[in-house]
């Protein structure tokens, strides 16, 4: 299947799933099933639509509330990943993302053999640029814990975001903003905030709070360049990383020296 600049791929699977495998095409959203209905807007209805998930369970669903929400141009792909992988079709691979194991209780991720603890989640408002920053820092920084990310009004990943992350070697171009009710917090084991003007998202729950107050590195205002937006960009980045490998280290998750 040839992918044209008049197609896009949607990815409906989930983010830990896109992280092991992604369809390696020139234009692709990834959207779990779960979060499409809030999330249409992200989506041109110029272009075909060819949605996909790991074996076709979801694509009729998701073609169905498409069709309804006026978008006509829809494919589905028959047999999603599975059919795709199968096929020989290329491929993203992430081999320090990828997970093993007979059943959830005992999976690890393969660099750090370290088992799976409790959810770290990172909140801000519209979940588009300080969050999603911390939670590509912070999955590379501790690959064997589940990491998250999402927002009270979740909006749009910045894309300075996405090339920041980018200079330090994270791929976040499959990253896209979620709201917080999407979360199940009885997984989440430490919520950390990052809002500093705004009013930071109030959740319920016994999850361990912290608070790293970051001015939003995003402005509207028509006298900041691009050079001006990237350095705000990557200060909150390398503020982040720092308080990131502080937390680490403080939590023995990573050494003294790291």
């Amino acid at each position: 299947m040839s992918l044209t600049n008049c197609a896009a791929l949607v990815d409906l699977r989930s983010d830990d799933l896109v992280e092991m495998k992604a369809f390696a095409v020139p234009t692709v959203f990834h959207i779990p099933h779960r979060s499409l209905a809030t999330c249409l807007s992200e989506l041109p209805k110029d272009k075909l639509l060819i949605l996909a998930d790991t074996s076709g369970v979801y694509t009729n669903i998701a073609a169905k509330l498409l069709f309804e929400k006026g978008f006509t141009q829809i494919a589905c792909l028959d047999g999603g990943m599975l059919a795709w992988d199968d096929a020989k079709m290329p491929l993203d691979m992430d081999p320090d993302s990828m997970m093993y194991g007979e059943c959830s209780c005992v999976m690890k991720a393969r660099k750090s053999k370290t088992p799976m603890e409790q959810a770290i989640l990172f909140l801000c408002v519209g979940n588009s640029a300080r969050s999603q920053m911390a939670e590509g820092l912070a999955r590379k920084l501790f690959p064997g814990i589940r990491i998250l990310s999402a927002g009270s009004r979740p909006s749009k990943v910045n894309p300075y975001a996405i090339e920041v992350l980018g200079e330090v070697g994270i791929n976040a171009r499959f990253y896209f903003s979620k709201p917080v009710q999407d979360i199940d917090l009885n997984a989440v084991g430490v919520v950390i905030t990052l809002c500093a003007e705004e009013v930071c998202p109030i959740i319920p729950g016994n999850a361990d709070r912290l608070h790293w107050p970051l001015p939003d590195p995003a402005s509207d205002a028509p006298s900041l360049g691009r050079e001006e937006m990237l350095s705000r960009f990557r200060a909150t980045r390398d503020e982040i990383q720092r308080q990131l490998e502080a937390f680490g280290r403080e939590r023995g998750m990573l050494t003294r020296d790291a």
